[in-house]
């Protein structure tokens, strides 16, 4: 829906960084797919299997590699740690106990698309803990691969202090919706960054 962002050039590049620090996670063997999607929205995410995608909007906010690195690390730390399955299973169960209610209790029909609408934004969010593990297993696969993992507290820097990441187009939540307390979230993962830097790591 979105559309693929026309510079093959670029596509190739995330590509080869997605695919590298691909290698270094848990699971190397998934059908690992990296896109870069033309939206202006700040953003990037995981769907189940393998799947990341990034934002056009996003990387002019990136100020070098290591912090495109860690953009796409926390993505498939996502995967890795299956979050975006659980939250999946989530919403399935939810709207299947939707269309319970909708069968047993004939009033709830008019609200049905709302409460739909709402559970699809309600688990699209990752909870706080997820984030920070996100964020640890991709400062993992960057220092791996042999980038800065200080590129990740970088990154959720820089993507916090976006004012302008507030509201949707496009259908694409902005970065601020979907992942929650960046600025928070740099304090957490510096602990891991720093044993990683000093070759500590297991």
């Amino acid at each position: 829906e979105m559309g693929i962002y026309n510079d093959p050039e670029l596509q190739n590049y995330v590509r080869e960084i997605g695919l590298r620090m691909a290698k270094a996670s848990e699971r190397p063997q998934l059908p690992w797919r990296f896109t870069v999607v033309d939206s202006p929205v700040v953003n990037a995410f995981a769907i189940p299997g393998g799947s990341i995608y990034i934002t056009r909007g996003i990387m002019p906010f990136l100020n070098d590699e290591a912090q495109l690195a860690g953009v796409i690390g926390h993505e498939i730390g996502h995967v890795t740690a299956r979050h975006s399955a659980q939250q999946y299973t989530k919403q399935v169960t939810g709207q299947i106990g939707l269309v319970a209610l909708n069968i047993f209790v004939p009033a709830s029909r008019p609200f049905s698309d709302l409460a739909g609408s709402g559970l699809g934004v309600l688990f699209l969010k990752f909870g706080r803990d997820d984030e920070l593990q996100a964020d640890q297993l991709g400062a993992k696969y960057e220092a791996m691969q042999g980038w800065d993992p200080a590129g990740v507290p970088a990154m959720l820097s820089t993507l916090g202090r976006i004012d302008e990441a507030a509201g949707e187009k496009k259908g694409v939540p902005n970065w601020l919706s979907t992942h929650p307390e960046p600025l928070a979230r740099v304090g957490l993962v510096q602990p891991t960054v720093d044993q990683l830097k000093a070759g500590k790591s297991e």
